[in-house]
């Protein structure tokens, strides 16, 4: 067996979720390989996008700093579930298509649900500097 590239895991991103969210849509989604790996760069990706879902956490017993951790709420886990699923159907069509029983459809590249949860493209949040 054969492994491509290095091993990732998920920290808070369930790929079953994921797996979960391509069944209800009517995608095959037990064959998906390295659907971890499509969750950890999903997880980097969220984390970018979304920052203030960091939680500081309180310094240990010897006052030495913990590093915050990331808890997203419902909204942006769910578009961190939707963004990976997207990934998940396009890793063998680059070109964005794929093939039902009515035809040949586009797959989106951009999807307004995700942007909205994640807060990117036309929802971005104003910045100053």
């Amino acid at each position: 067996m054969s492994v491509i590239g290095p091993e990732f895991a998920p920290t808070w991103l369930d790929p079953d979720d994921v797996r979960e969210w391509l069944t209800a849509n009517q995608q095959p989604s037990s064959d998906i390989v390295g659907i971890d790996r499509v969750c950890a760069m999903t997880e980097l990706h969220v984390q970018r996008c979304r920052p203030d879902q960091y939680v500081d956490q309180p310094p240990d017993p010897d006052g030495d700093p913990v590093p915050a951790i990331y808890v997203p709420d419902a909204e942006v886990y769910q578009g961190a579930v939707m963004y990976a699923a997207r990934e998940c159907r396009r890793r063998n069509n680059p070109t964005g298509t794929e093939t039902f029983d009515g035809g040949l459809t586009f797959i989106a590249r951009y999807d307004p649900d995700i942007d909205r949860a994640l807060r990117t493209g036309a929802y971005q949040l104003p910045g100053v500097g």
